[in-house]
């Protein structure tokens, strides 16, 4: 669903307001709600690891500085204005995010792009935008979720999905556009948490049961799990030390939906 001219368009154009650490926004105004009826949750999942871990962005912002950029996305794009952030880099160009509303697409109906202007193969931001390798991202707008293109439900997918792992077949539930699936989630996490599945499920088990709780606004429990997924992890001697990214992805995500939530 690759579009050269939409991408461009968004991310090439002249700032007119400025934030402070850097931080520069052209938007329009900021609601009280989010005007294209997109969930808190399923915003916040899909876009900050898009927006800073696919950037590596995550690297120099600070807590604040990302919630701040996901609350001026989340309470300023609306159907007619796009939110442009950008943000200063010590070398090279600028880091441009670009989210923009569009409706009724032929594939997706209404949708919702995080473009960007970072080069996923030379791992920096380039002046030009590169329709094959600068990252971005399209999700459909369903009843109030934000799905990823490629999350959208099959019977395909979900026997794929079934044969991989325990918790394939938990994420697949959890951020697919099926929402009959939604009450098989709990379940299954309790399932995976109960069994004696290795270390590595039951880490994604943790992981997937505190998204559920921040999607059902319990923020106790969802601290309460991402805790277990820590010690998890540091008391685990065989889940390799790469997956301490997802440690560090969990709890920036909790920390955004604290912010919004507080």
């Amino acid at each position: 669903m690759k579009n050269q001219l939409i991408i461009f368009g968004l991310l090439m154009t002249a700032f007119i307001s400025s934030g402070q650490n850097q931080i520069q926004y052209e938007k329009g105004k900021l609601f009280s709600e989010n005007q294209i009826g997109i969930d808190k949750f399923y915003f916040v999942h899909q876009t900050f690891a898009d927006a800073f871990y696919m950037t590596d962005l995550y690297k120099q912002l600070t807590d604040d500085e990302m919630y701040s950029i996901l609350n001026n996305a989340y309470h300023s794009v609306t159907k007619e204005e796009r939110v442009l952030v950008k943000i200063a880099q010590k070398n090279g160009p600028d880091a441009r995010l670009a989210f923009k509303f569009i409706g009724d697409t032929e594939k997706l109906g209404d949708i919702l792009v995080l473009a960007t202007n970072f080069n996923k193969k030379s791992r920096v931001f380039e002046e030009e935008v590169d329709s094959e390798n600068s990252i971005y991202r399209w999700y459909k707008i369903e009843s109030g979720k934000l799905v990823y293109r490629k999350d959208l439900y099959s019977k395909k997918a979900e026997k794929e999905n079934r044969k991989k792992n325990s918790h394939s077949l938990i994420g697949m539930y959890l951020f697919d556009d099926n929402f009959d699936n939604d009450k098989k989630v709990k379940p299954l996490i309790d399932d995976l948490l109960a069994s004696d599945k290795d270390d590595l499920e039951k880490l994604y088990g943790y992981l997937y049961l505190g998204e559920y709780w921040l999607l059902n606004n319990d923020l106790k429990k969802a601290e309460e799990s991402v805790l277990k997924l820590k010690e998890l992890l540091n008391n685990s001697e065989t889940i390799p030390k790469n997956y301490s990214l997802i440690s560090n992805m969990a709890t920036t995500e909790l920390e955004m939906m604290k912010r919004f939530y507080n």
